[in-house]
């Protein structure tokens, strides 16, 4: 039995996307460009879809067939070789289902997330001890086990350290306001102190606006100033997990 895919990085789906773009702007079918590698015509779409990686030999096959200068070829196979490479979430494979792997490459390479969250303090945002309690009272607390939970703590903390990048992307986040009050469970059990300010991570700024039933967050990679809208009469809390 082969050994299961990892989920395609960015790269691999963009340079895919282009690959596919020169051999139609060349005029040739799949089948056209499989006879050139003496392939079958399903290892050419493997690869525009990013099913499989880049194979490198062959895009110096392909790339000189569609017309592309050598000077691009070179470039091409560069970003291809880099694209190629393992992304960190992949050490995550026996906890991250192939679908949310491509959400995370996504999310590594975006300069901006929006998220709604009405019942809980989104994944990028969350301290260990709330997101221990989060996933210990789902599914995957009741079925799988203590060290599954802690997998995914381990995860979600490893997604946090975009936002700590000199180049962090935007994040807008728009909670129920019950989640900052912290009326749920996990939100009791781990919250210290509870959500009464806004939460940011380092280098980062908040931005919470209060309407009738929900609260904006938006945090960038800058120095965070001393008060927000959060809460009109008291200035703005800074403060982390130890973990984070």
């Amino acid at each position: 039995m082969s050994e299961r895919r990892a989920a395609p990085t960015v790269g691999q789906v963009v340079l895919g996307k282009r690959l596919q773009e020169l051999r139609e702007a060349a005029g040739l079918k799949r089948e056209e460009a499989a006879r050139v590698l003496r392939v079958a015509p399903a290892t050419v779409r493997r690869m525009e879809t990013a099913e499989v990686a880049l194979r490198i030999p062959y895009l110096q096959i392909l790339l000189p067939a569609y017309g592309v200068p050598e000077a691009e070829v070179t470039a091409f196979v560069t970003l291809a070789e880099e694209a190629n490479r393992p992304g960190w979430w992949q050490r995550f494979s026996d906890v991250l289902p192939d679908w949310f792997s491509v959400f995370v490459s996504l999310e590594g390479a975006a300069r901006m997330i929006r998220s709604y969250e009405p019942h809980f303090v989104p994944g990028l945002l969350q301290t260990e001890d709330y997101a221990r309690a989060v996933l210990d009272a789902g599914t995957i607390g009741q079925s799988g086990g203590k060290e599954m939970i802690e997998r995914h703590v381990s995860l979600r903390l490893a997604r946090q350290e975009l936002l700590r990048r000199p180049d962090a992307p935007h994040l807008w986040v728009i909670m129920d306001e019950t989640v900052l009050r912290g009326r749920s469970a996990p939100a009791r059990r781990s919250w210290a102190p509870s959500w009464t300010g806004c939460w940011r991570p380092p280098r980062a700024t908040g931005s919470p606006s209060r309407s009738p039933s929900s609260s904006p967050v938006r945090t960038r990679g800058r120095t965070p100033p001393s008060r927000c809208s959060a809460s009109p009469s008291r200035s703005c809390r800074t403060w982390s997990s130890p973990s984070t």
